[in-house]
């Protein structure tokens, strides 16, 4: 059963009217369809009607990826769901296209090698032929079976033959070559972006993922510390109430192009989600992964921008981070948690601050709630 967006739309238009909207909810079978509940599910979240929240709105009522509405459900619980939270879910779950792109480069690459070897395996096969053609014209000389002057002409001509063969076949190997590294080139490219977030040209979620894997590996197999830090943009969604989700964009830009001059070899920035950034100092100590956080805090907070569209002020824009060390007893779900709540902490004591993690966070946090 496909997706009525000509009624989703009717309906959800005419709720911003101040209508009654009452769409249709069996399809043309007389099939029960969800129609209203999306709408209504759009309208209870401040959602845009767009693609990218009607196909996460579908899925989440119709479709059968549990992980995609635990994380949901996550986000709604928190009141942290909205249209970039939502865009970070629809990369992660629906991002075919990048897939499809390198499906598509290996499938040239191997057709390439595939025709490329076919016509080898002819080429090869002609040589062969010309090269026992050869042999057997020269016991004809040696036996007086042909007058000289048409046996070397027969023997020129074969000659040839062996030498355009075999120039054919270096032609379709260089041909190749050069193919299979156009190919190559469009592979990395198609890698990257699947690891890179479209807006702000870092590391994505699952880049981090697996550098996280990684770095948390190498602490257990060579006891080699590291700290991983959340840094969150402090009062994100009231810039895009009041100036528009075009001006929240270039503030998210703004902050990770800051947050990147953090990074080298030894230290690794990625968008976390929506206006999350996560931080990995490698071979690091608290104290000094620290220092770097807040001097990069106070150099943005000392900032004051104005919105380029409409020449209004937004005034300063600060961000919260949390700090926890990996010690040998964490696991990564238990240092994860320790980072989340230090930022919690950092949020809960006023905003525009680092925090590092202590036992009493988690459990300041659980009566919180």
């Amino acid at each position: 059963m496909k997706i009525d967006i000509k009624n989703i739309l009717e309906s959800y238009l005419r709720e911003k009217r101040g209508e009654v909207a009452c769409p249709v909810c069996t399809d043309q079978e007389g099939e029960y369809s969800p129609l209203a509940e999306i709408r209504n599910f759009l309208a209870l979240h401040n959602l845009s009607l767009n693609a990218k929240n009607l196909e996460i709105t579908w899925e989440y009522l119709c479709g059968d990826n549990n992980e995609l509405k635990a994380e949901l459900d996550k986000a709604i619980s928190a009141s942290e769901i909205n249209n970039e939270s939502v865009i970070d879910l629809h990369e992660k779950h629906f991002n075919v296209d990048i897939g499809a792109q390198i499906e598509r480069i290996f499938l040239q690459a191997v057709e390439q090698i595939r025709n490329t070897t076919q016509l080898l395996s002819t080429g090869s096969k002609n040589a062969v032929r010309h090269e026992n053609q050869l042999i057997e014209q020269a016991k004809n000389i040696r036996g007086g079976k042909d007058s000289l002057e048409n046996a070397i002409q027969k023997m020129l001509n074969l000659s040839r033959l062996m030498v355009e063969s075999t120039r054919e076949n270096q032609i379709q190997i260089t041909h190749t070559n050069e193919k299979l590294a156009e190919l190559q080139k469009d592979l990395e490219v198609a890698r990257s972006e699947a690891d890179h977030d479209k807006l702000t040209r870092l590391p994505n979620r699952r880049k981090f993922d697996r550098d996280f894997d990684i770095v948390f590996q190498r602490m257990q197999d060579e006891q080699r510390p590291f700290v991983l830090a959340f840094v969150d943009v402090d009062h994100f969604k009231r810039i895009n109430d009041t100036f528009g989700h075009d001006c929240g964009d270039r503030v998210l830009r703004m902050i990770a192009d800051q947050l990147f001059l953090l990074s080298n070899n030894r230290c690794n920035i990625s968008r976390y989600g929506g206006e999350e950034f996560a931080v990995l100092f490698e071979d690091a100590e608290m104290d000094c992964a620290f220092e770097r956080i807040e001097a990069c805090r106070l150099e943005l907070s000392k900032k004051s921008l104005v919105d380029i569209g409409s020449g209004e002020p937004i005034g300063r824009v600060t961000f919260s981070a949390g700090m926890a060390q990996c010690l040998p007893s964490d696991t990564k779900q238990t240092l994860l948690r320790k980072a989340d709540g230090a930022l919690y902490n950092a949020k809960s004591e006023g905003r525009n601050m680092v925090s590092k993690y202590s036992n009493g966070f988690e459990n300041r946090r659980a009566s919180d709630r």
